[in-house]
């Protein structure tokens, strides 16, 4: 069954969230200027204060009603928030775009106008699912929603909204679930579009057999996370309860968890997100208002390591490689994995679709145009 949602945030929780703020208790700091130890003092501070007075939370609820809000209850009974946005083409191609953590369905605000007003006769209707545990999306109640089961919930999305063949397309978490995907579904699955490409060397294999130096360099972007950013993955995959007690508690430490990533995966040492702080906020926002930090959390420890299998998909596949990516594996490993169909290298991060909603879409419009599916 599928509903109209309006988004709609009561004035009762935007005031305790600011009576909350009002009653933080602010830690001692070392203070280095690097954020070495975690998020910086004084950044989050004056972030806070930027929150809790200038922020504008019903700016911000507006944009998502006017894409188009709806609720799908899937068979299982638990119900999918997502965002459906149609061109006037008759001819458009669906376009699945899933979120990863700590991003949401607000990630793809800047990309959709730009995939549904179309390029070369090229237009999408774009949805974009709430993954289980996430924003407005039900909260699973027992074990087991991993990636491979929120695939099967996303295509029977697709599926209920007419959609029998369609691109799939994500990062972060969305990568693996896109991959999930196309593995289980390739009836419905056309092509998949991934800007975080997660792929290994096989067993017994030379790793660096076909890799060239860049490649080569940009490898230590993984080296490097694993070295000073992996703590947050780690209490993720095995104690995500234990994190939630304060984190759902205390929007001042919600948001020094979540923009530290916004800070911390890019590329350079600066006092400096990688997104205006006011999208991030959002985002932080919508986290708190729903109160889906532990439940989306909990994604990292049903997923374990990677949350995906390394069984070689046959649909065309893009990967849309971002220099500052956490992860950016050699075209020789992915290739093990994947039908490669295009391959390319842009300045960027982590947050793709925030960071270059543009270059993005004109990459997931190249891919369209090589598929000759219209």
């Amino acid at each position: 069954m599928i509903k109209e949602f309006e988004i709609y945030v009561p004035d009762e929780k935007i005031e305790l969230l600011n009576q909350k703020i009002d009653l933080t208790r602010w830690p001692d700091e070392i203070e280095d200027g690097r954020w070495t130890l975690g998020t910086d003092k004084s950044f989050l501070q004056e972030a806070v204060r930027t929150w809790r007075h200038d922020f504008d939370w019903r700016k911000h609820e507006a944009k998502l009603n006017e894409v188009g809000s709806f609720k799908y209850k899937t068979q299982s009974g638990l119900e999918l928030h997502y965002l459906h946005k149609t061109s006037n083409s008759k001819n458009a191609i669906p376009l699945l775009l899933t979120h990863g953590w700590p991003g949401s369905v607000q990630e793809f605000l800047k990309i959709i106008p730009l995939l549904t007003e179309g390029r070369q006769g090229i237009e999408f209707n774009v949805v974009c699912p709430a993954i289980p545990g996430y924003g407005f999306s039900d909260k699973p109640t027992e074990l087991g929603m991993n990636s491979e089961e929120v695939a099967k919930l996303e295509n029977e999305l697709m599926l209920s909204l007419g959609y029998n063949k369609y691109i799939a397309q994500g990062g972060d978490w969305g990568a693996t679930i896109t991959k999930w995907i196309a593995e289980l579904f390739p009836e419905n699955c056309i092509a998949i579009h991934l800007n975080l490409v997660l792929a290994f060397p096989g067993e017994g294999d030379d790793p660096m057999e076909g890799v060239t130096p860049e490649e080569a360099k940009g490898m230590e972007n993984l080296q490097k996370y694993q070295e000073t950013g992996f703590g947050y993955f780690a209490i993720q995959s095995t104690k995500p309860q234990t994190l939630g007690y304060g984190l759902n508690d205390s929007p001042v430490g919600l948001a020094g968890w979540i923009i530290e990533k916004f800070h911390g995966w890019a590329a350079k040492e600066s006092n400096q997100l990688v997104v205006p702080l006011d999208e991030v906020l959002a985002i932080v926002s919508l986290y708190w208002f729903t109160e889906s930090i532990t439940s989306s959390a909990r994604l990292y420890y049903e997923n374990g390591p990677i949350g995906f299998s390394f069984n070689k998909v046959n649909q065309p596949m893009a990967g849309a490689i971002f220099e500052n990516e956490i992860a950016r594996p050699p075209r020789a490993w992915a290739e093990k994995i994947y039908n490669i169909e295009q391959w390319n290298q842009y300045p960027g991060g982590h947050f793709a679709a925030l960071e270059n909603s543009e270059i993005l879409a004109s990459d997931i419009f190249s891919f369209a145009e090589k598929l000759k599916i219209l």
